[in-house]
């Protein structure tokens, strides 16, 4: 599995480009873990600091809009480390990621009361406890038939 820089996502919305633009830079008024750092109008493109909710990590979120017709907007995220850190697979990009679109969502439809910062997901956590003392009892009852 190749090293990469960054993970992305694209997803559409139905509002006007307008709409959609005056949304995302709403963002940061309404979440205090998002900051807007800078915006681009020639490319249509924000530059975000997202910070995760235990404060120890930021990401940087570069949100570009795409205009496809008068219905639909584009959103493309692209989520990397404030230091350029390269990574296999990283659980804390995917679930920036996945807030940062939410937030998207929730601004478009102006409903932020129904968005929950919440803390990262256990379960993937749990799952892997598990396995690994499944695999250490495995590993000991193997070692008890062999002596």
């Amino acid at each position: 599995m190749p090293r990469q820089n960054f993970l992305s996502s694209d997803f559409f919305v139905s509002a006007s480009e307008w709409e959609a633009k005056q949304a995302v830079e709403s963002i940061p008024a309404h979440l205090s873990n998002i900051k807007l750092l800078k915006s681009n109008p020639l490319t249509q493109s924000m530059r975000f600091l997202y910070e995760h909710p235990d404060k120890l990590l930021h990401n940087y979120m570069d949100v570009s809009i795409l205009k496809l017709d008068e219905q639909y907007i584009r959103f493309s995220l692209h989520a990397s480390y404030t230091n350029g850190q390269a990574f296999y697979t990283d659980p804390q990009i995917s679930y920036a990621l996945y807030q940062f679109e939410q937030a998207v969502h929730a601004a478009i439809k102006k409903d932020f009361a129904s968005l929950q910062q919440s803390e990262k997901p256990q379960k993937k956590q749990t799952s892997y406890l598990l396995n690994a003392f499944t695999s250490i009892a495995d590993i000991l009852l193997l070692w008890k038939k062999l002596i």
